[in-house]
């Protein structure tokens, strides 16, 4: 094999250090295509060969690639944060912020799911395009920043502030009306878990005029879901346990979001961003009360009998990695490889700070709740998944090939959108609760306008009454009968929830 060096760098404007600008120049092309030519003709093997490493000023240093348009290439010598953190960020992720060393192949295990990413290439897009975009992230306490100093310090600022330096945008029809800069921009809601978020539906459909990306992170919360109320059928025998409850709110859940248009079909992830460390803790590590790091009492470990007899110790990523797989949607993960870290060297080092991994040292409590170091390895997680998917976004154009076939193509995002067959709702729940987007009926009879519209088709039976105003003012409205013995009657047609 014979290497062949690439020429000199030329130096880029603004730079302190020198930076390849293109490739190679014209000349160097075409002397080395003739080389590789004859080598190749004779048998041999041809490798080209360059490194690169990015100084914090944000400047390439002499060795480093560029693309056609500006962007730095990821090379081997790169470390992982040069390449995912633009360099004004870079600062805030150094080694001394970060309570583990967070390596590439830690961060590689974080897309369980690849799923359709044709909803996603759309929204990159318009990153590319420098559009404004519009971000909701679905969570609970874990999204707010609790015990990490609130939702300025949470992973979805951090994200905000990772999309603005990376994707700074120039289209904003507000921003432009305010005269301010022009930012990507987080929305929230009350919604804690798939069952709330369910119920307070309207928050997501009404109050936020628009967004481009959506991001689920119910992934301690839904653990914590208690009951379902709103089964129309009887969900016997596994319907009271905790694993189909949350399987069956976040199904409505995702069915929603892939139906909605605001105006577009919204990209979608689901982001596993951390798990209930308590069900992983031994008792015995708390033995010694006077020790500062064991002063919590006992309260801190879940009773282990009870733990290893469930499902999944209360960590929910199972299901959604399975659920989001029949649905095709990307899953970004952190509990995915940090929960076996933090377990890998025994059940009693799940919590011991000796252990560099331990789910305390990333965490403020014994559950679930990460420290502003968690919350940094949170946006690497999710800034790195962004990046390889742009990067494989970017391969497949240039490439000009496409081997993907008909039935790969995302159905929920055409015009008239096709959802696969629900996998645990009923026929009458996807109705009343996907189709309708409701968790409840209202039945108005005070508006005579809408005699013929909103309650008619649930009308069983209609014998002897009228609906017409019932004063001579003719402004109060409503059905009423024309006999006093009590002869006609009215019914209704009604599903009501548990069990119908």
């Amino acid at each position: 094999m014979l290497t062949l060096p690439i020429p000199p760098p030329r130096v880029a404007d603004g730079c302190s250090s020198p930076s390849i600008v293109n490739d190679f120049s014209a000349r160097s092309r075409l002397t080395q295509f003739i080389v590789a030519a004859l080598l190749i003709f004779s048998g041999m093997c041809i490798q080209y060969q360059y490194t690169a490493v990015i100084n914090f000023d944000g400047c390439a240093s002499k060795n480093t690639v560029m693309s056609s348009d500006g962007r730095q290439r990821a090379s081997l010598h790169m470390s992982i944060l040069e390449e995912i953190m633009p360099a004004s960020l870079l600062p805030l992720y150094q080694p001394k912020h970060l309570r583990f060393n967070v390596t590439r192949t830690m961060l590689q295990q974080s897309r369980p799911v690849i799923g359709n990413t044709q909803r996603l290439h759309s929204y990159l897009r318009k990153l590319q395009s420098k559009q404004c975009t519009s971000v909701l992230i679905l969570g609970g306490s874990v999204t707010n920043g609790h015990q990490a100093g609130g939702p300025g310090f949470a992973y979805p600022r951090l994200l905000m502030d990772w999309l603005n330096a990376r994707y700074p945008c120039v289209v904003s029809a507000t921003t432009k009306s305010n005269g301010t800069k022009p930012t990507h921009v987080l929305h929230r809601t009350k919604g804690s878990n798939s069952q709330s978020q369910f119920i307070d539906w309207p928050t997501v459909t009404g109050d936020i005029e628009s967004f481009d990306l959506v991001i689920v992170e119910f992934n301690v919360n839904d653990g914590a879901i208690p009951n379902n109320p709103h089964y129309l059928e009887d969900k016997s025998p596994n319907g009271d346990a905790n694993e189909y409850i949350s399987l069956w709110y976040n199904e409505i859940l995702l069915r929603r979001l892939l139906l909605l248009r605001k105006p577009d079909p919204v990209a979608i992830i689901t982001f596993n961003a951390d798990y209930r460390g308590n069900p992983w803790a031994d008792p015995s590590v708390y033995v010694n009360l006077n020790a500062p790091e064991t002063s919590e009492s006992l309260a801190w470990a879940d009773d282990p009998v009870k733990a290893r007899k469930s499902l999944f110790r209360s960590n929910q990523e199972p299901l959604k990695l399975w659920l989001s797989s029949m649905y095709e949607i990307p899953v970004f993960s952190a509990s995915i490889w940090m929960l076996p870290l933090a377990s890998k060297l025994g059940t009693k080092l799940q919590f011991d700070k000796t252990n560099e991994y331990s789910t305390i040292l990333w965490h403020e409590g014994k559950c679930c709740h990460p420290n502003h170091s968690g919350h940094l390895i949170l946006n690497m997680v999710l800034a790195y998944c962004m990046v390889e998917e742009e990067r494989s976004m970017i391969s497949s154009n240039n490439e000009h090939s496409n081997d993907a076939t008909s039935i790969e193509h995302d159905f929920t995002a055409d015009e008239r959108p096709v959802l696969r067959d629900p996998i645990y709702l009923s026929m009458e729940e996807e109705i009343v609760y996907v189709e309708s987007e409701t968790d409840q009926t209202y039945i108005d009879f005070t508006n005579p306008s809408s005699s013929n519209d909103t309650w008619s088709n649930i009308i069983s039976f209609n014998d002897g009454w009228q609906y017409y105003a019932d004063n001579s003012d003719e402004d109060k409205y409503g059905f009423i009968a024309d006999d006093v013995k009590g002869g006609p009657h009215i019914s209704f047609s009604l599903a009501v929830a548990m069990s119908g």
